[in-house]
């Protein structure tokens, strides 16, 4: 299966000023850079989806193909802007991926339209796997202006990977943590300072 990956960084970030999130610094690096380097290893390409490149990053930017419209959009626009079989998606946002998580990500269930680890109940749709063929039933919800990520995953042939599984590859939960406040950006600071 050829994977590529991509960060999906062209949110607003009104919470944190407005400031690129992908592009603050977390751990002494940006979150950018921290990404694409657990990506890398795992994809044939990593790219961004953003309305313009990233300052300071060679990523190539691919920008959504609907404004606006939130992360479903940034899904359309990475499945839309890829040939690979598969796409690793994750917010630009979350600074501690976990390497294992995504390779465990990359392999499980090839068959499937969405792989996403589950936690408490609830699926991150935002650090998945998702086939190419999910593009059609993402520009059909697009269309239908049903932007919830995570509804989409009831649409597809999907598979979760279980808490526990994902607590065995990344027992802090850590990789899923997302920075979407300037208190969420120090506690994690703190938190990776702390390793």
């Amino acid at each position: 299966m050829i994977l590529d990956g991509a960060i999906l960084a062209g949110g607003r970030a009104r919470r944190m000023g407005g400031v690129a999130k992908a592009l603050l610094t977390v751990g002494g690096a940006r979150i950018v850079d921290r990404q694409l380097a657990v990506l890398a290893p795992l994809v044939r390409e990593v790219f961004v989806v953003a309305p313009a490149p990233l300052d300071g990053v060679s990523l190539r930017a691919v920008p959504d193909l609907r404004a606006g419209l939130g992360p479903l959009a940034g899904i359309e626009a990475a499945l839309a802007a890829s040939d690979a079989d598969a796409l690793l998606i994750v917010a630009g946002d979350m600074p501690a991926l976990s390497p294992s998580l995504l390779a465990h990500l990359s392999t499980v269930a090839p068959e499937a339209d969405a792989v996403a680890p589950r936690i408490g109940g609830r699926a991150e749709p935002l650090c998945a796997r998702y086939s190419r063929r999910a593009l059609p039933p993402v520009r059909a919800r697009l269309d239908r202006g049903e932007l919830a990520v995570h509804a989409l995953l009831d649409e597809l042939r999907a598979v979760f990977v279980d808490e526990a599984t994902v607590r065995a590859l990344d027992p802090s939960l850590v990789g899923l943590a997302s920075v979407n406040t300037p208190d969420e950006l120090a506690r994690l600071e703190a938190l990776l300072s702390a390793r």
